[in-house]
């Protein structure tokens, strides 16, 4: 087969147009990697954002109906929360849970809800007034839970006594944001710009740095980065001024007391982290009658 002249030199030129095209493509990928991995990271937090909401919800009801079986006590709510929430902390080193991992999770979600720097239980219903007229009128130290259906409908404290049977609770989580990248944009969205600096590693405890949305959640790290400047600036009042905490003492120093803040060795878990408020709340009638000291936090 003859070769036409010039081919050669067209050949060539194609084969340079695929090279530059082929080039141009990743180019294009890069530059469009970082969105593309972005929106990956972020689906996959979102769900386990939507994971987490799902376990509060079933978490609440738990702690509602535990309280409702145990006149309103606080402390049997927050544990029947911890209860519910425990499956959210689960982790299975082989094909089949043990008790071993079924203990951790149920020792890291007691530790979790019973910690008023991670977990809020308030009870909304029925409210102290509610209480107080209801209690009184009946000559007891609790609101009257039996023949509901027969008793009057008055009005007291707002509610009737039937309402006043209903136990309504709010369950305020810190969940923590584990996906790389995405938890500190979610969580700068969540709480400011100005928050974020934290998770640099810069204190809080400054007479300059307010906090332009705070929240329950945005308190763990202010906790501890207090507690950090308080055991440092101890030590160097001891210490006097010829060997204060400086420089690289002063991180070491800061970097120990973080550590012993957030870790629990026994169960490898942070007690700190990047974390956002979720909220739900769950209604259920009183089964005994609710007590108005029974629900103080132990």
């Amino acid at each position: 087969m003859n070769v036409l002249p010039g081919s050669s030199h067209a050949q060539r030129r194609h084969l340079k147009r695929r090279q530059g095209m082929g080039g141009q493509s990743m180019v294009e990928f890069l530059i469009l990697l970082p969105s593309l991995l972005l929106i990956v990271f972020g689906i996959i937090q979102f769900a386990l954002i939507f994971q987490a909401n799902s376990t509060l919800r079933h978490a609440a009801f738990v702690g509602a109906r535990q309280g409702a079986l145990s006149n309103g006590k606080m402390e049997s709510i927050k544990d029947g929360v911890a209860s519910g929430m425990t499956p959210l902390f689960m982790r299975v080193n082989s094909s089949v849970p043990g008790i071993t991992d079924l203990a951790r999770a149920r020792m890291i979600s007691t530790i979790e809800i019973f910690n008023p720097h991670t977990a809020s239980i308030e009870i909304l219903s029925p409210t102290p007034e509610a209480f107080t007229e209801h209690a009184n009128h009946a000559n007891r130290d609790a609101i009257p839970n039996d023949n509901l259906m027969y008793r009057p409908t008055t009005l007291r404290g707002g509610v009737s006594v039937q309402d006043a049977n209903l136990l309504k609770i709010r369950v305020s989580y810190c969940f923590k944001l584990v996906v790389p990248f995405v938890n500190k944009l979610i969580y700068g969205m969540a709480v400011g710009l100005e928050e974020t600096k934290v998770l640099a590693g810069i204190s809080f405890n400054d007479a300059g740095s307010t906090e332009r949305k705070p929240n329950m959640c945005t308190n763990i790290n202010k906790v501890k980065a207090e507690a950090a400047d308080s055991v440092v600036n101890e030590i160097n009042s001891r210490a006097g001024p010829l060997a204060p905490l400086t420089g690289s003492l002063s991180s070491t120093a800061t970097t120990i007391i973080n550590n012993a803040f957030d870790n629990l060795p026994l169960l490898n878990w942070n007690m700190g982290g990047v974390r956002i408020p979720i909220v739900t709340e769950a209604v259920i009638r009183m089964q005994t009658p609710y007590q108005l000291g029974a629900n103080v936090s132990p």
